[in-house]
């Protein structure tokens, strides 16, 4: 087993995890090696001067990875950033995600007027190599000249059901959408790239928070239900991860008490900003006064399987919780400003998804029986997307929370070595992380 991350460095050649935002992961069946697109616009930060045009990271045991750069084509990059004469040029692409299909890798990426604006375009762009370089083939989704009330063509992630394709995307202001798309050529089976498709989540009226945004679709054969991830909360702070299922691929997506994700519920919480015990989590020496303080923010997940361990992994950035990262906004809202990837292992216990407390480092799945003795646990409580801090308990061998928990010896992130971990849910909807301390 290895600690696949480095806290506190951020040279990307030297620690890869470093400035992969909104991270999607694709396994080649051709290459047989994993890949990692992410949005561009970090470069000055993680010390590279790549040129915009959606960053890549490959692996060939999903733990360790190397930094590549920019795939898409000089072309592509010209064309994606081209707003016409009366707006300025897109400034980077966000959130892209990449599958083998039809014999051709296809990108599907955003391009935004501006952050925080609701109008954008989603571009597919294909290629003869993963790394590419990548052409574009025409726009998925487009939302210029809307307003806020319309979904934004951004997050695109595909979702196949049977020989079927589908579109999904949407991010904060109208909700998130899901629009079907010829298999051919992935780009709408309409041909019409403003064809919004049917919405599958959408927030409450206020007061509720940010969100949402960040969304992914997978199906699970074996619960026999669409899995639709989304995250809500501040992206620099209190972001979560969140989940919901349905029968059909369209939707209605719904929480444990049957509620919709459309207008009723913000879906079953996975996972928020999270502080277990630390001794000594794995650190650079660049920035002085650098210290422990947990993980911020975990989101923009994208679940994925990964045929050749035959489980299912969830990739997604988290924050740098160290005060040394914090900044004020002007609105007075916190924003942690460094993150990295994290692949954590996702299980599926009663017929909902749980994540890993620790990311993978190539450790066996294979379950682990239940301890007894005294445990870490973190609860992620629904109305409650502030930091969660560990609370010490100690539990019987026969407990009720290992009746529905998956167990592991995983990577300890913040201790070294490895550690005895459980996750699974308390019996009311709230996610439970929990880490073996002694008897």
């Amino acid at each position: 087993m290895k600690i696949p991350l480095i806290l506190n460095e951020y040279s990307v050649r030297r620690n890869a995890p470093a400035g992969a935002h909104d991270p999607g992961m694709m396994y080649d069946p051709v290459g047989k090696k994993y890949y990692c697109f992410c949005t561009d616009a970090f470069g000055e930060m993680l010390g590279v001067k790549d040129r915009i045009g959606i960053p890549a990271r490959v692996s060939e045991d999903l733990v360790t990875f190397t930094y590549h750069g920019s795939v898409l084509s000089d072309a592509a990059i010209r064309q994606g950033r081209d707003n016409g004469p009366r707006h300025a040029a897109t400034r980077s692409f966000w959130a892209p995600y990449c599958e083998y299909d039809g014999g051709e890798y296809r990108l599907y990426y955003a391009a935004t007027r501006a952050f925080g604006s609701s109008e954008s375009r989603i571009w597919l762009a294909a290629a003869k190599d993963p790394l590419g370089p990548y052409e574009n083939r025409g726009v998925a989704a487009d939302t210029w000249g809307t307003d806020d009330t319309f979904p934004n063509a951004i997050d695109p992630h595909i979702i196949h059901d049977g020989a079927r394709r589908y579109l999904v995307y949407g991010s904060f202001f109208g909700g998130i959408y899901i629009k079907e798309l010829e298999p051919s050529t992935g780009l709408p089976l309409d041909g019409d790239p403003r064809t919004l498709g049917t919405c599958i989540a959408r927030k409450s009226p206020p007061p509720k928070p940010d969100g949402p945004e960040g969304a992914a679709v997978c199906y699970e054969p074996n619960a026999g239900y669409f899995y639709l991830f989304l995250s809500y909360g501040w992206l620099g702070d209190t972001y979560d991860i969140r989940v919901g299922r349905s029968k059909c691929v369209t939707g209605p997506y719904l929480d444990r008490q049957g509620r919709d994700l459309v207008g009723h519920s913000l879906g079953e919480k996975l996972a928020g900003s999270y502080r277990f015990e630390a001794s000594a989590p794995p650190h650079g020496t660049l920035e002085a006064g650098w210290a422990w303080d947990g993980l911020r923010g975990p989101g923009h997940g994208v679940p994925f399987y990964d045929p050749r361990r035959d489980a299912w992994f969830f990739v997604h950035h988290i924050r740098d919780g160290a005060a040394v990262n914090k900044k004020v906004e002007k609105d007075g809202r916190l924003s942690f400003r460094r993150f990295y990837m994290m692949v954590r292992p996702m299980f599926f216990v009663d017929g909902w998804p749980v994540l890993s407390p620790e990311p993978f480092g190539g450790e066996s799945l294979a379950p682990a029986k239940p301890r007894a003795g005294r445990w870490e646990l973190i609860r992620f409580e629904d109305g409650d997307n502030g930091m969660k801090r560990s609370e010490t308990v100690t539990l019987r061998e026969n407990d009720p929370l290992f009746h529905r928990a998956r167990l592991l010896e995983a990577p300890d992130l913040e201790n070294g070595g490895t550690c005895l971990v459980l996750t699974t849910t308390d019996g009311h909807g709230n996610a439970v992380w929990g880490k073996y301390k002694e008897v």
